[in-house]
């Protein structure tokens, strides 16, 4: 549900304003409307490039943290410029680092070049040209080699490789006539020399990587500590320029949101400030900050409402009303009992050993996805890819067809859920239209809802009535008659307060838009069928490659070979399923339930102004 938010009215002395805002933060729960947009002010996004390039920074050195790393213990620097010091001094470890990587990789190239010329010694080379026979170095591609340079300029073939020759030459020649070759500088060190520098460079790097590590695992919190220090800064320079100036800039005008169940203590809160304050009327082009209040089960699935878009302060939440159905229809895509305790199990485990409170919650989601897909695969029959005796007879066939979850039915069973979540999504926005604007304007929405609804059931009612008598026929009649109210309904007063010719156009044109939508809608939740049956299939043919390779092994290899093929095949078909489970349902959320429910979305979180 969402929280009602109460509209607070605050005049503060100009030169008390700074000292106000202060206690308002104290306080922590007022959200402060913005009347000007924070991207105008030079400031302000100064501080959110630094905040950027310090989330960037933070990812980077917990990437660095060693496994025997203590509990990271978030530390408040006394200043800005203390913090900034902080990340300027692993910034500086990071470009060290850097930079001897450079130079590592460098003298890897070199040693490699020279290690192409053999041994060499630097102290002959000097003397050879102190005596008058310098020795020079080419490089040449191999079928423009010469071998008359041998006896014209005293070549000497050193090596060939990669179609290039490399050689010198030495001394002096008596002819103008030059080689036509690429000259190479000659070398300055040995190779044992290169190797000794190459040593000392690495170990340098592995200092510094030591240095990074150290700080990642014992100085972190400060970095977080900053982060924390320039939001605050932000949000305290964001809150002065909110306010509007007034009574010849004498007197500043604010205006904030808070929860209407902490608006008492709110009250007594603000009587010990310096500021006079008044509770107000909430105006119609309000933006009023959202937040959600749910159970312990739907604050589960808060994240998935919110990576769309929160409600409008107008609409209802709709986070608890579509948890079960995401949860059905995750369990369905998977398909697979075992699969379902493995992610069950999982998510227990990464509970268990995590700290993060934020991962905690998402562990809990999983638990009860993973717990339902356990429940629900089992009951389709599968189990690891093997058919439960239950549901067919061979261990590697499939499923019967005289199960009740048969394909056939699954198929029929994904289409009746499709329509069922249509159906609720339509009622949903007429309760919404009829919170919004009244009962008579949420009537067509209801009306849609029962045609759909009564429509369905008086046809399957009627298709009994050959078999079960009279009885069905009459409550298929009734059924039938209540859709075709409905549907007069919908026809003529889907728009109150006009002209009937009005509402037979308008009626007419949402006939149509219902007819051609609700098909499509509800044949996307045929992919519920499809891809459990894919998950389930995949996992058979697994299981049956792993029997056919492995059966005829001997004793011991076939268990190891068989092991290996089980571990990749139901690892890549888990992998698969997982994506395919996760990404299928929000669509059918995001999409059909949310176009049918007339969600708005468009919703500002409630951030209040606190430390």
């Amino acid at each position: 549900m969402i929280e009602r938010m109460h509209k607070y009215l605050f005049l503060v002395y100009h030169k008390e304003y700074e000292v106000f805002l202060h206690q308002l933060r104290s306080l922590g729960v007022v959200h402060i409307k913005e009347n000007r947009n924070a991207k105008q002010f030079e400031e302000l996004q100064s501080l959110l490039s630094v905040k950027k390039e310090l989330a960037i920074l933070t990812r980077q050195v917990k990437s660095r943290r060693s496994k025997e790393a203590p509990e990271i213990m978030e530390t408040l620097p006394a200043t800005i410029e203390e913090g900034k010091k902080i990340s300027e001094e692993i910034v500086q470890l990071f470009k060290e680092e850097e930079h001897l990587l450079n130079q590592v990789a460098s003298q890897k190239r070199d040693i490699a070049y020279w290690n192409i010329w053999g041994e060499y010694s630097i102290e002959l080379l000097h003397k050879l040209r102190d005596q008058g026979y310098p020795v020079r170095f080419y490089v040449v591609p191999s079928q423009q080699y010469q071998e008359e340079w041998e006896t014209t300029f005293r070549a000497v073939r050193i090596n060939d490789l990669r179609a290039q020759t490399y050689f010198i030459t030495i001394g002096e020649t008596a002819t103008e006539e030059r080689i036509e070759a690429e000259e190479i500088k000659a070398p300055k060190y040995t190779i044992a020399e290169k190797e000794e520098q190459l040593a000392l460079l690495e170990q340098e790097l592995q200092n510094i990587r030591t240095k990074i590590q150290i700080f990642a695992d014992n100085r972190i919190g400060e970095l977080q500590g900053y982060d924390l220090l320039l939001s605050r800064q932000y949000d305290f320079s964001n809150a002065l320029l909110q306010a509007n100036a007034e009574a010849e800039d004498t007197l500043m005008l604010l205006e904030g949101w808070v929860p209407e169940k902490i608006s008492e203590e709110v009250t007594k809160g603000l009587a010990t400030t310096s500021c006079y304050f008044k509770q107000v009327e909430i105006e119609e082009n309000d933006t009023i900050p959202v937040k959600l209040s749910n159970n312990r089960y739907a604050r589960l699935f808060e994240p998935i409402t919110k990576m769309y878009s929160l409600p409008n302060y107008g609409e209802i939440d709709i986070t608890a009303l579509f948890a079960p159905f995401f949860m059905l229809f995750f369990a369905l895509c998977f398909g697979d009992g075992g699969y379902g305790l493995l992610l069950l199990l999982g998510a227990t485990f990464a509970k268990i050993k995590t700290k993060s409170h934020s991962v905690k919650s998402l562990c809990s989601m999983m638990q009860w996805l993973g717990g339902t897909t356990a429940i629900v695969g089992s009951l389709m029959g599968t189990v690891f890819g093997m058919v439960m005796p239950w549901a067919g007879d061979n261990l590697l066939g499939s499923v019967s067809n005289d199960y009740f979850l048969n394909q056939d039915n699954m198929m029929a069973l994904a289409v009746v859920l499709g329509l069922i979540q249509i159906v609720f999504g339509k009622f949903i926005a007429g309760y919404k239209t009829q919170k919004q604007r009244g009962f008579k304007y949420g009537l067509s929405s209801y009306a849609w809802a029962m045609l759909i609804l009564f429509g369905a059931l008086g046809y399957v009612t009627s298709m009994l009535s050959a078999s079960q008598g009279d009885w069905a026929k009459a409550v298929s009649q009734v059924f039938f008659g209540i859709a075709a109210v409905s549907f007069l309904i919908a026809l003529f007063y889907n728009t109150p307060g006009k002209n009937i010719f009005l509402n037979l156009g308008s009626g007419l044109w949402a006939t149509y838009n219902n007819a051609s939508g609700l098909l499509g809608d509800t044949l996307s939740y045929i992919r519920l069928f499809a891809i459990g049956l894919t998950g389930g299939i995949l996992g058979g043919v697994f299981n049956n490659l792993a029997v056919q390779i492995g059966g005829d092994l001997p004793v011991g290899l076939n268990f190891i070979v068989m092991g290996i093929i089980l571990l990749f095949g139901h690892g890549l078909n888990f992998g698969l399923c997982m994506i395919s489970s996760l990404v299928h349902p929000l669509r059918l959320t995001f999409v059909e339930f949310y176009k049918n429910a007339e969600f708005e979305g468009g919703g500002r979180e409630y951030k209040p102004f606190k430390l």
